[in-house]
């Protein structure tokens, strides 16, 4: 019987050093891109939070043109502190700005709704 015998100083193909440290850094680039992307996909999507405050804002504007009641106050509801605020535009009495401003426990905004109003004596 013939045996055969293994090679060991054949060489194996393989990968510089050089080479390693190129697919590594375009690695890191390519994931660093990535997740500018998703941060922003996250901070301009429209979260559950802000869809929940705007309707709450939406409710109180309504319920203030209902009553015609347009005092400056802030109040909580729903986790939400809400800022309300009515400002007479260019000194006029009848013509009222009526800003809703809805902060999270952070006072960060959530939402804030504008209107204009004519104010009934």
């Amino acid at each position: 019987m013939d045996r055969r015998q293994l090679k060991l100083s054949s060489k194996l193909p393989a990968s510089s050093i050089l080479e390693v440290v190129i697919a590594m850094v375009i690695i890191v680039i390519v994931f660093g891109i990535a997740m500018m992307i998703y941060t922003n996909v996250l901070r301009f999507s429209l979260s559950g939070k802000k869809i929940k405050a705007e309707a709450i804002l939406q409710e109180t504007l309504l319920a203030a043109n209902q009553s015609k009641q347009y005092e400056n106050r802030s109040f909580e509801v729903d986790g939400f502190s809400i800022q309300q605020e009515a400002l007479p535009v260019n000194g006029s009495g009848r013509l009222m700005q009526f800003t809703l401003v809805a902060l999270d426990i952070n006072r960060d905004t959530v939402a804030k709704v504008q209107q204009l109003i004519i104010a009934h004596d």
